[in-house]
């Protein structure tokens, strides 16, 4: 057995130990991943903060925390509160849409049937969209007690891991065998780059089109921006699915609001989207990119293994399983 095939082993016993903590417990398992995310993002907070500002290290580790979690106050106390408000009107408000069906409106009479199939989309679309958003309330209650826990040990491993995070990485070599270690390292190096990146471009691209979303639907005088905005951040974390579920909401809000205001909603959402889409190229440039079919399969396939949590980590997995492939399987296959 060569060093590459014996490092494959290891590698895959680790990582089968690691998501074997999703059959125990989908929630500690959430909380791993979504800590390893936020501990990324301080890491590179921290890494801005010693370049520029020239802080010492653990100062600009604990900077980079408190601005993080400040930021997830804001989120709990003021912004999800007023988003979650906004949901029963807007329940209202897309019931008087379907009951009217001010869609119509848009269509000439020379479009009667194309004015035909989307009404009967919409109508079939309606109760879907208004069961997801009644079990989404329903839920609310019992995710209370859930989401104080989930919070709690998320800011503890997080401050933790974020100021232990450079010793466990030098230290990850441990794992291995001595005959097989440089080869492991090569492995979760390039695999910490590639996640991190994927993280990074993800989190800045949702942000800017959940910022840039309410910008414009203030401007535009759009009804239920903050909600409209703060879905559209929330659905760019799915890659590629996350878009249509965006749109869908977003049109149903902008024909109350006019043809034109309409179709310009729509453009600037496009030239949003085609934005941070260019950011995410530009930061995963020379990363482990993932083909768009296979992001699709891949939100399907760990959505439903992995339920919520998922969508959200099925690109993860996928560029995980090709930074695999690159260093342990397809090296074998090319051997002579």
């Amino acid at each position: 057995m060569t060093k590459n095939q014996k490092a494959a082993i290891f590698n895959s016993i680790y990582l089968i130990i690691f998501f074997s903590i999703a059959a125990l417990s989908m929630q500690v398992f959430s909380i791993l991943v979504f800590s390893l995310g936020v501990i990324f993002v301080v890491e590179l907070f921290s890494k801005f903060f010693m370049k520029f500002l020239k802080m010492p290290k653990k100062f600009a580790i604990l900077i980079s925390i408190l601005i993080i979690f400040i930021s997830l106050i804001f989120l709990l106390v003021f912004l999800i509160p007023t988003v979650i408000g906004e949901v029963s009107n807007f329940i209202n408000f897309l019931n008087g849409i379907f009951e009217k069906q001010e869609w119509r409106e848009l269509f000439p009479e020379k479009f009667d049937d194309i004015e035909k199939n989307v009404t009967e989309f919409l109508i079939t679309l309606r109760p879907k969209i208004i069961s997801f958003i009644n079990d989404a309330l329903i839920q609310m209650p019992n995710l209370g007690g859930k989401i104080g826990s989930f919070i709690f040990y998320l800011v503890l491993i997080t401050i933790y891991g974020s100021f232990y995070f450079d010793s466990f990485k030098l230290k990850a070599g441990n794992l291995f065998p001595k005959s097989i270690r440089n080869t492991s390292i090569s492995f979760l190096k390039d695999l910490y780059v590639n996640l991190k990146s994927f993280v990074i471009s993800t989190l800045f691209a949702a942000l800017f089109v959940g910022i840039g979303a309410f910008i414009i639907m203030n401007i535009l005088g759009v009804k239920y921006s903050l909600l409209m905005s703060f879905w559209a951040a929330l659905t760019n974390f799915i890659p590629i699915v996350g878009v249509i579920f965006e749109f869908i909401p977003l049109i149903l809000v902008g024909i109350s609001s006019g043809l034109t205001k309409m179709l310009i909603l729509l453009l600037i959402m496009i030239i949003l989207h085609t934005s941070a889409f260019i950011f995410f190229l530009y930061v995963m440039k020379g990363s482990a990119r993932i083909n768009p079919v296979a992001v699709i399969i891949s939100i399907l396939i760990f959505g439903y293994i992995f339920g919520f949590v998922g969508p959200i980590i099925a690109v993860p997995i996928g560029i995980s399983i090709k930074v695999f492939w690159k260093h342990f399987v397809s090296p074998t296959f090319e051997r002579s």
